[in-house]
């Protein structure tokens, strides 16, 4: 039993230092802090090339508002533009700044870094561990309240 808590009290640690991790903004190249919020909207915009504010709401699963806040944060820290297309004269579109597409590969490089210690150790594990695993992460997975 005292396994079973070990493993849960372990998870829970790694859930606070996530959390204490994504309220403390961080430098990623450029001479900007960023939040959390403000690079993973750098992160969309990096993935699509081309998105627009309701595009980004939805794929963010934030408010238009939202969307327009964080959208005015980048633009004052010069890391995003928008911009609206000659052929749809109401859509808002945002695309990266150079100093933009440097934090867009830099917070890619920290996840890649990451990914790979962790991708390290899955493939050192048989077939029916990794679905021990995958098991594991479903059910805390799915008792997790989406918000």
């Amino acid at each position: 039993m005292n396994n079973y808590i070990n493993l849960i009290e372990r998870m829970a640690a790694i859930q606070y230092r996530i959390n204490l991790n994504d309220r403390k903004p961080k430098s990623f190249g450029t001479n900007q802090l960023l939040y959390h919020s403000e690079i993973h909207f750098i992160d969309a915009i990096g993935i699509d090339k081309e998105i627009n504010a309701s595009q980004l709401s939805s794929k963010l699963d934030i408010t238009n508002g939202a969307v327009t806040q964080v959208s005015q944060k980048l633009i004052k820290k010069k890391l995003i533009e928008k911009y609206k297309k000659e052929t749809n004269k109401k859509e808002v579109y945002f695309k990266l700044t150079e100093s933009g597409k440097v934090a867009y590969k830099n917070h890619k490089l920290f996840h890649k870094q990451l990914d790979d210690k962790i991708i390290e150790y899955l493939k050192g594990l048989s077939r029916e561990q990794l679905d021990i695993i995958l098991g594991f992460v479903a059910i805390a997975e799915e008792h997790l309240p989406r918000l």
